[in-house]
Protein backbone atom coordinates (compact mmCIF):
# COMPACT_ATOMS: atom_id res chain seq x y z
CA UNK A 1 0.00 0.00 0.00
CA UNK A 2 1.18 3.43 -1.14
CA UNK A 3 0.49 6.78 0.79
CA UNK A 4 0.68 10.18 -0.63
CA UNK A 5 1.32 12.46 1.75
CA UNK A 6 0.81 16.11 0.49
CA UNK A 7 2.42 19.50 2.48
CA UNK A 8 1.11 22.76 1.67
CA UNK A 9 3.86 25.73 2.28
CA UNK A 10 3.89 29.42 1.74
CA UNK A 11 6.85 31.65 3.19
CA UNK A 12 7.37 28.60 5.60
CA UNK A 13 10.50 29.19 7.31
CA UNK A 14 13.28 26.97 5.78
CA UNK A 15 14.23 25.02 8.81
CA UNK A 16 10.97 24.17 10.02
CA UNK A 17 9.81 22.87 6.67
CA UNK A 18 12.73 20.38 6.94
CA UNK A 19 12.25 19.56 10.33
CA UNK A 20 9.04 18.22 9.07
CA UNK A 21 10.41 16.72 6.47
CA UNK A 22 13.21 14.89 8.37
CA UNK A 23 10.55 13.73 10.98
CA UNK A 24 8.47 12.00 8.27
CA UNK A 25 10.79 10.55 7.28
CA UNK A 26 11.94 9.25 10.89
CA UNK A 27 8.49 7.82 11.61
CA UNK A 28 7.12 6.68 8.50
CA UNK A 29 10.06 4.37 7.53
CA UNK A 30 7.63 1.15 7.17
CA UNK A 31 5.12 1.79 5.14
CA UNK A 32 5.60 3.27 1.48
CA UNK A 33 5.11 6.95 1.02
CA UNK A 34 5.14 9.05 -1.52
CA UNK A 35 5.37 12.59 -0.26
CA UNK A 36 4.89 16.08 -2.09
CA UNK A 37 5.34 19.63 -1.04
CA UNK A 38 3.57 22.23 -2.48
CA UNK A 39 5.55 25.39 -3.25
CA UNK A 40 2.14 27.78 -3.03
CA UNK A 41 3.51 30.95 -4.26
CA UNK A 42 6.14 31.71 -2.06
CA UNK A 43 7.81 34.65 -1.70
CA UNK A 44 11.48 33.59 -1.79
CA UNK A 45 10.85 29.37 -3.07
CA UNK A 46 11.36 26.69 -1.60
CA UNK A 47 14.26 25.22 -2.23
CA UNK A 48 14.93 21.45 -3.27
CA UNK A 49 17.76 20.69 -0.75
CA UNK A 50 18.70 18.76 2.18
CA UNK A 51 15.87 16.14 2.87
CA UNK A 52 14.25 17.24 -0.26
CA UNK A 53 16.66 15.06 -2.31
CA UNK A 54 18.07 12.94 0.48
CA UNK A 55 14.53 11.74 0.95
CA UNK A 56 12.99 12.02 -2.54
CA UNK A 57 10.39 14.60 -2.01
CA UNK A 58 8.64 15.57 -5.29
CA UNK A 59 8.15 19.52 -5.53
CA UNK A 60 5.92 21.69 -7.32
CA UNK A 61 5.83 25.62 -7.07
CA UNK A 62 2.50 27.58 -8.00
CA UNK A 63 3.75 30.83 -9.66
CA UNK A 64 0.97 32.62 -7.51
CA UNK A 65 -0.39 32.06 -4.24
CA UNK A 66 -3.79 29.63 -5.18
CA UNK A 67 -4.65 29.17 -1.51
CA UNK A 68 -4.44 26.47 0.90
CA UNK A 69 -7.88 24.12 -0.71
CA UNK A 70 -6.47 24.54 -4.13
CA UNK A 71 -2.97 23.43 -3.39
CA UNK A 72 -4.35 20.43 -1.56
CA UNK A 73 -6.46 19.61 -4.55
CA UNK A 74 -3.29 20.06 -6.89
CA UNK A 75 -1.25 17.61 -4.37
CA UNK A 76 -4.30 15.26 -5.04
CA UNK A 77 -4.06 15.23 -8.14
CA UNK A 78 -0.34 14.23 -8.29
CA UNK A 79 -0.84 11.78 -5.60
CA UNK A 80 0.11 8.46 -6.55
CA UNK A 81 -0.74 6.59 -3.50
CA UNK A 82 -4.36 4.61 -2.56
CA UNK A 83 -4.47 6.68 0.81
CA UNK A 84 -3.24 10.34 1.08
CA UNK A 85 -2.53 12.46 3.94
CA UNK A 86 -2.64 16.14 3.85
CA UNK A 87 -0.20 18.23 6.19
CA UNK A 88 1.12 21.69 7.24
CA UNK A 89 3.97 22.33 6.77
CA UNK A 90 5.62 23.45 10.67
CA UNK A 91 4.17 19.68 12.03
CA UNK A 92 6.30 17.47 14.38
CA UNK A 93 5.79 13.38 14.65
CA UNK A 94 5.21 10.75 17.51
CA UNK A 95 6.49 7.37 16.39
CA UNK A 96 3.45 5.25 15.02
CA UNK A 97 1.58 8.63 14.24
CA UNK A 98 0.79 7.30 10.43
CA UNK A 99 -0.36 3.82 11.32
CA UNK A 100 -2.66 5.07 14.24
CA UNK A 101 -4.15 7.15 11.20
CA UNK A 102 -4.62 4.42 8.80
CA UNK A 103 -5.60 1.60 10.92
CA UNK A 104 -9.10 3.91 11.51
CA UNK A 105 -8.87 5.42 7.61
CA UNK A 106 -11.64 3.15 6.92
CA UNK A 107 -13.13 3.79 3.26
CA UNK A 108 -16.10 5.95 3.64
CA UNK A 109 -14.48 8.17 6.72
CA UNK A 110 -11.99 11.20 7.05
CA UNK A 111 -9.61 10.88 10.07
CA UNK A 112 -7.85 13.79 11.49
CA UNK A 113 -4.95 13.53 14.23
CA UNK A 114 -5.40 15.26 17.63
CA UNK A 115 -3.95 18.81 17.72
CA UNK A 116 -1.15 18.41 20.25
CA UNK A 117 1.25 21.42 20.44
CA UNK A 118 4.68 21.34 18.74
CA UNK A 119 6.94 19.77 21.41
CA UNK A 120 3.73 17.30 22.57
CA UNK A 121 3.27 18.66 26.06
CA UNK A 122 -0.32 19.05 25.24
CA UNK A 123 -3.20 18.50 23.62
CA UNK A 124 -5.57 21.05 22.37
CA UNK A 125 -8.21 18.57 21.55
CA UNK A 126 -9.51 15.98 19.93
CA UNK A 127 -11.00 17.08 16.70
CA UNK A 128 -13.84 19.73 16.93
CA UNK A 129 -17.82 20.86 17.05
CA UNK A 130 -18.92 23.47 15.21
CA UNK A 131 -20.43 26.76 16.81
CA UNK A 132 -22.46 29.17 15.27
CA UNK A 133 -21.30 33.30 15.25
CA UNK A 134 -24.32 35.34 14.83
CA UNK A 135 -22.18 38.11 14.18
CA UNK A 136 -19.53 40.95 12.81
CA UNK A 137 -16.68 42.43 14.70
CA UNK A 138 -13.27 42.05 13.29
CA UNK A 139 -11.91 44.12 16.40
CA UNK A 140 -13.20 40.84 18.82
CA UNK A 141 -11.98 38.44 15.73
CA UNK A 142 -15.96 37.58 15.10
CA UNK A 143 -17.47 37.50 11.60
CA UNK A 144 -21.12 35.49 10.55
CA UNK A 145 -20.70 31.68 10.67
CA UNK A 146 -19.54 28.49 11.32
CA UNK A 147 -16.57 28.60 13.60
CA UNK A 148 -14.63 26.02 15.18
CA UNK A 149 -14.57 24.62 19.03
CA UNK A 150 -12.46 22.80 20.51
CA UNK A 151 -13.02 18.70 22.05
CA UNK A 152 -10.98 19.21 24.56
CA UNK A 153 -12.34 16.05 26.89
CA UNK A 154 -9.83 13.40 25.73
CA UNK A 155 -12.29 10.23 24.10
CA UNK A 156 -11.93 6.47 26.10
CA UNK A 157 -11.44 4.87 22.95
CA UNK A 158 -8.67 4.78 19.99
CA UNK A 159 -11.44 6.28 17.01
CA UNK A 160 -13.69 9.18 18.16
CA UNK A 161 -16.49 10.31 15.64
CA UNK A 162 -16.21 14.03 15.91
CA UNK A 163 -18.16 16.75 13.94
CA UNK A 164 -15.19 18.47 12.69
CA UNK A 165 -11.47 17.61 12.08
CA UNK A 166 -8.90 19.89 13.18
CA UNK A 167 -5.18 19.65 13.56
CA UNK A 168 -3.81 20.33 10.13
CA UNK A 169 -3.65 16.72 9.34
CA UNK A 170 -6.53 15.16 7.62
CA UNK A 171 -6.21 11.69 6.02
CA UNK A 172 -8.57 9.67 3.64
CA UNK A 173 -8.67 6.88 0.69
CA UNK A 174 -8.89 8.25 -2.87
CA UNK A 175 -12.27 6.58 -3.36
CA UNK A 176 -13.51 8.73 -0.54
CA UNK A 177 -12.05 11.90 -1.78
CA UNK A 178 -13.48 11.12 -4.90
CA UNK A 179 -16.87 10.73 -3.75
CA UNK A 180 -16.68 13.76 -1.63
CA UNK A 181 -15.45 16.25 -4.73
CA UNK A 182 -11.79 17.05 -2.70
CA UNK A 183 -11.35 20.29 -1.11
CA UNK A 184 -13.47 23.35 -2.36
CA UNK A 185 -12.06 24.90 -5.54
CA UNK A 186 -13.20 28.36 -4.82
CA UNK A 187 -12.02 29.05 -1.41
CA UNK A 188 -9.51 32.05 -1.22
CA UNK A 189 -6.28 31.95 0.69
CA UNK A 190 -6.64 30.05 3.79
CA UNK A 191 -9.80 29.23 6.25
CA UNK A 192 -12.91 27.28 6.42
CA UNK A 193 -11.85 24.59 5.10
CA UNK A 194 -12.35 22.09 8.33
CA UNK A 195 -16.12 23.38 9.15
CA UNK A 196 -16.67 22.88 5.17
CA UNK A 197 -14.76 19.36 4.54
CA UNK A 198 -16.65 18.07 7.74
CA UNK A 199 -20.02 19.31 7.22
CA UNK A 200 -19.53 18.08 3.51
CA UNK A 201 -18.78 14.48 4.62
CA UNK A 202 -21.31 14.46 7.13
CA UNK A 203 -23.79 15.18 4.45
CA UNK A 204 -22.71 12.66 1.94
CA UNK A 205 -22.79 9.93 4.43
CA UNK A 206 -19.32 9.77 5.20
CA UNK A 207 -17.87 9.70 8.81
CA UNK A 208 -15.41 12.29 10.41
CA UNK A 209 -13.46 10.94 13.07
CA UNK A 210 -10.17 11.75 15.20
CA UNK A 211 -7.41 8.82 15.76
CA UNK A 212 -6.88 9.81 19.06
CA UNK A 213 -3.51 7.94 19.62
CA UNK A 214 -1.79 9.56 16.33
CA UNK A 215 0.51 12.00 18.38
CA UNK A 216 1.46 14.64 15.74
CA UNK A 217 2.26 18.41 16.80
CA UNK A 218 1.05 21.50 15.26
CA UNK A 219 3.86 24.77 15.63
CA UNK A 220 1.30 27.39 16.43
CA UNK A 221 2.71 30.98 14.67
CA UNK A 222 2.31 34.10 16.12
CA UNK A 223 1.17 35.77 13.31
CA UNK A 224 0.84 34.59 9.58
CA UNK A 225 3.54 35.00 6.96
CA UNK A 226 1.36 35.85 4.26
CA UNK A 227 -1.75 37.70 4.18
CA UNK A 228 -5.03 36.61 6.01
CA UNK A 229 -7.89 38.78 5.66
CA UNK A 230 -11.45 39.11 7.56
CA UNK A 231 -13.07 39.42 4.24
CA UNK A 232 -11.17 36.02 2.48
CA UNK A 233 -12.72 34.21 5.35
CA UNK A 234 -15.85 35.50 4.55
CA UNK A 235 -15.94 35.13 1.17
CA UNK A 236 -14.64 31.38 2.23
CA UNK A 237 -17.98 31.43 4.79
CA UNK A 238 -20.07 32.83 2.15
CA UNK A 239 -19.13 30.26 -0.71
CA UNK A 240 -19.82 27.48 1.87
CA UNK A 241 -22.91 28.26 2.75
CA UNK A 242 -24.08 28.87 -0.84
CA UNK A 243 -22.66 25.15 -1.99
CA UNK A 244 -23.38 23.03 0.97
CA UNK A 245 -27.00 24.20 2.08
CA UNK A 246 -30.24 24.29 0.91
CA UNK A 247 -31.92 27.34 -1.17
CA UNK A 248 -34.57 27.43 1.86
CA UNK A 249 -31.86 27.45 4.41
CA UNK A 250 -29.85 30.01 2.55
CA UNK A 251 -33.04 32.03 2.13
CA UNK A 252 -33.46 31.65 5.96
CA UNK A 253 -30.53 32.44 7.16
CA UNK A 254 -29.27 35.13 4.63
CA UNK A 255 -29.86 38.25 7.02
CA UNK A 256 -26.74 36.66 8.94
CA UNK A 257 -24.43 36.85 5.97
CA UNK A 258 -24.89 40.36 4.65
CA UNK A 259 -20.85 40.48 3.40
CA UNK A 260 -19.07 43.69 2.90
CA UNK A 261 -19.07 44.96 -0.55
CA UNK A 262 -15.70 43.90 -1.56
CA UNK A 263 -16.51 40.09 -0.21
CA UNK A 264 -19.57 40.73 -2.29
CA UNK A 265 -17.71 41.36 -5.21
CA UNK A 266 -16.25 38.37 -5.01
CA UNK A 267 -18.72 36.71 -5.18
CA UNK A 268 -20.27 38.18 -7.88
CA UNK A 269 -16.84 37.11 -9.91
CA UNK A 270 -17.18 33.49 -8.74
CA UNK A 271 -19.81 31.00 -10.53
CA UNK A 272 -20.78 28.17 -7.83
CA UNK A 273 -23.03 26.70 -10.44
CA UNK A 274 -21.30 23.32 -11.02
CA UNK A 275 -19.55 23.08 -7.53
CA UNK A 276 -23.01 23.52 -5.70
CA UNK A 277 -24.27 20.75 -8.13
CA UNK A 278 -22.06 18.59 -7.08
CA UNK A 279 -21.96 18.87 -3.51
CA UNK A 280 -25.72 18.34 -3.44
CA UNK A 281 -25.79 15.52 -5.90
CA UNK A 282 -23.23 13.53 -3.07
CA UNK A 283 -25.88 14.82 -0.27
CA UNK A 284 -27.85 12.00 2.08
CA UNK A 285 -28.83 13.98 4.68
CA UNK A 286 -30.92 17.20 4.62
CA UNK A 287 -30.02 20.17 6.39
CA UNK A 288 -32.60 19.80 8.97
CA UNK A 289 -31.13 16.64 10.14
CA UNK A 290 -27.59 18.04 9.52
CA UNK A 291 -28.51 21.34 12.14
CA UNK A 292 -30.19 19.05 14.59
CA UNK A 293 -27.14 17.01 15.22
CA UNK A 294 -24.43 19.91 15.32
CA UNK A 295 -25.75 23.44 15.51
CA UNK A 296 -29.26 22.72 17.54
CA UNK A 297 -29.65 26.43 18.38
CA UNK A 298 -30.07 26.99 14.96
CA UNK A 299 -32.51 23.87 14.48
CA UNK A 300 -35.60 26.15 15.08
CA UNK A 301 -34.72 28.78 12.28
CA UNK A 302 -34.68 26.26 9.62
CA UNK A 303 -37.45 25.71 7.62
CA UNK A 304 -39.78 22.35 7.44
CA UNK A 305 -37.82 19.16 6.90
CA UNK A 306 -37.53 18.01 3.33
CA UNK A 307 -39.31 15.38 2.31
CA UNK A 308 -36.45 12.80 0.46
CA UNK A 309 -36.37 12.48 -3.16
CA UNK A 310 -39.33 10.32 -4.57
CA UNK A 311 -40.87 10.70 -1.38
CA UNK A 312 -43.65 13.60 -1.39
CA UNK A 313 -46.37 13.99 1.00
CA UNK A 314 -48.64 13.28 -1.96
CA UNK A 315 -46.72 9.91 -2.53
CA UNK A 316 -46.80 9.27 0.87
CA UNK A 317 -50.18 9.44 0.87
CA UNK A 318 -50.87 7.37 -2.34
CA UNK A 319 -48.65 4.42 -0.70
CA UNK A 320 -50.76 4.60 2.34
CA UNK A 321 -53.89 4.39 0.69
CA UNK A 322 -52.36 1.07 -1.49
CA UNK A 323 -51.49 -0.39 1.60
CA UNK A 324 -54.36 -0.19 3.37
Amino acid sequence: MLVSIIITARDEDPRILQATLEGLHATTRHIATDVIVIDDGSTKAVVPEGAFRERRVRLLRNPDPLGVCESRRTGALLARGEWMVWLDAHMNFGEGWLEQMLVQSNPGSVVCSPFWSYDFQTCMCWGADFAWVPTRNYHEGKYPGFAVRHRTEKPETAAAEVPMVIGACYAMDRETYDALGGFCPHFRVWGIDEQDLSARAWMAGVRVVCATHAQVGHYVRQSFPYPVQFEHLEFNQAVMFRSVFEQATIKRLEGYFEPPPVVESWLAATDLTEWRKSVQRRRKMNDAEFFARFIPELADELPPKTPRAGKTPAKRRAGKARSE
